[in-house]
């Protein structure tokens, strides 16, 4: 039988304007994830791409492209793509502003011949394999969102406690000067060669106040950085799930 087959490796060019424009991108691997974190296989530095934009990958010869939650949107022939979509050759594929032009080998019919002979049950076949290279993408991406999560959870932690800190001295800062100020208030007219004001007290009651209310917003912005933390982790469980578990035979 005969299937279309490709002879040469496809490529993404950067089509807009920039430091990358005319930039080729290889799509050989089994899988490329697309964004700004150094950790990308693909890494551009474009203020509205995503830290993890995208990903690339390859199955049965053919190339496609799949959104990761970006902000901006993947765009394939300027309609946003909510699943994976399979390029052809010509199409346009938009990483938020960033446009580049798909270049995949046209195909060519040639003579395919398959032996499916002696095979045994602890080897993959095609489609197993494709599988198997979906499933590691899945695992990858999902292990990239939860160190990206983990991050925010320990960032909005040191907020939480820093803030609890500066909340608690600017008490004890806050009741110091304004007991030094209440104690004036009452012995003033018991007393009158005591002074009438106390500058030092109010400032140090005005220094505690100030610090109280910036452990006070710190403590919010742990709190945000929290739900949000966990709101993110939904998500990926939500749009990436897991794969299941295969087992193969012995």
């Amino acid at each position: 039988m005969t299937q279309p087959s490709t002879t040469r490796p496809t490529y993404l060019v950067v089509e807009s304007a920039g430091a990358d424009q005319g930039r080729r991108i290889s799509l050989i691997g089994n899988s490329l994830t697309v964004g700004r974190l150094p950790t990308c296989d693909v890494r551009f530095s474009d203020i509205h791409v995503s830290r993890t934009h995208a990903a690339l990958w390859r199955r049965g010869g053919l190339d496609y492209v799949e959104d990761l939650g970006s902000s901006g949107g993947t765009y394939v022939n300027d309609v946003a793509i909510t699943g994976p979509r399979e390029l052809h050759h010509g199409d346009t594929v938009a990483f938020a502003g960033l446009r580049l032009r798909y270049q995949g080998e046209v195909p060519t019919p040639q003579a395919v011949r398959y032996n499916s002979g002696d095979q045994r049950a602890d080897e993959l076949d095609n489609v197993g394999w494709d599988q198997y290279n979906l499933s590691q993408y899945v695992i990858q991406a999902r292990e990239g969102f939860f160190s990206e999560i983990a991050a925010t959870r320990t960032k909005a932690n040191r907020l939480v406690w820093t803030g609890l800190a500066l909340f608690v001295i600017g008490l004890g800062i806050a009741y110091a000067g304004g007991y030094s100020v209440f104690e004036l208030i009452v012995d003033a007219p018991l007393d009158p060669s005591a002074p009438q004001s106390d500058s030092i007290g109010f400032l140090t009651a005005a220094v505690g106040g100030v610090t109280n209310t910036v452990g006070l917003l710190l403590m919010i912005m742990g709190l945000v950085l929290h739900i949000v933390a966990t709101s993110r982790r939904r998500l990926v469980d939500r749009e990436l799930p897991p794969p299941p578990v295969q087992y193969r035979g012995h």
